[in-house]
């Protein structure tokens, strides 16, 4: 099967959907009462899922995805589930192009939402969805956010292309320019940081840079199609191959998730390029 071949699949047949009995924690995205709902459901042993479900209220473009995440969730730890993302859906589809995921996935916020549930806390997303920014079309402006950073949306027609977000009665277009410029500038501002953190010498950051990728991303790559080959670290900069049957599209996206790990484990400074 294609990529769209299989998430079609995923989307008729759909995987681990229903009530999950039993389950340690729930999240939902949107509000069962007005109609528009997601729930996702986690058990948990040893702070590792080792099971998953959905439920979905009139937002059936959302069931593909959400089976996937299902699929993707189980035998991860909690820590590694709230990074899954558009990325590892994509990978696990055989590297489809994001366009074809709906610009928002509800199942993402609802397995977060479970997780923060499980553990005492709770997420913006298992409330409410965020208010409508197109209300022809019922469209939130959080997944219009969504949507520019994942599909690298840069001007009003590419959004409204994209989202059907203006394309009612236009009275929304306006915004759509601030709202891009919103999230651009939250893209290129540097992130707060306390400190950069340090991992010492150029050998001991080589280590670490090589320990972190085997143990978190190699395997899940892998699976996708995708082997990544670390070559050197030139001053702060990594040169990785990336290369394997995935998309080239999907080989990119790998650069950025190696760069967020090693910024986020190994040294903020750190960048990543194509060798």
């Amino acid at each position: 099967m294609s990529p769209t071949e299989l998430l079609a699949d995923y989307q008729a047949k759909p995987r681990n959907i229903g009530k999950l009995m039993n389950a340690n924690a729930t999240g939902d995205v949107g509000s069962i009462v007005v109609g528009d709902a997601l729930r996702f459901y986690i058990q948990v042993k040893d702070e590792r899922i080792t099971a998953a479900k959905f439920q979905v209220f009139n937002c059936q473009e959302q069931v593909g995805p959400a089976a996937v995440l299902t699929e993707l969730a189980v035998g991860r730890t909690l820590d590694e589930a709230t990074l899954l993302g558009p990325l590892e859906v994509c990978a696990h589809l055989g590297g489809l192009d994001p366009s074809y995921l709906p610009p928002r996935l509800w199942a993402r916020e609802g397995l977060r939402a479970a997780v923060a549930a499980y553990r005492g806390a709770e997420l913006d997303c298992d409330i409410e969805l965020d208010p409508l920014l197109c209300r022809c079309h019922g469209i939130p402006t959080e997944t219009v956010r969504q949507s520019i950073t994942v599909m690298g949306l840069t001007t009003p027609e590419d959004l409204i292309n994209a989202t059907g977000a203006g394309s009612g009665c236009g009275s929304c277009r306006v915004d759509l320019q601030p709202l891009l410029d919103e999230v651009h500038s939250a893209k290129s501002a540097p992130t707060k940081a306390e400190a950069p953190k340090k991992a010492g010498g150029r050998i001991a950051i080589i280590h670490r840079i090589t320990a972190v990728v085997e143990a978190e991303l190699v395997p899940t790559l892998r699976e996708a199609g995708i082997d990544i080959e670390l070559c050197d670290l030139d001053g702060g900069v990594v040169v990785v191959r990336v290369q394997g049957a995935a998309s080239e599209d999907a080989q990119r996206n790998a650069l950025g998730v190696i760069e967020k790990l090693l910024k986020e484990q190994v040294d903020t400074g750190l960048s990543v390029r194509q060798a």
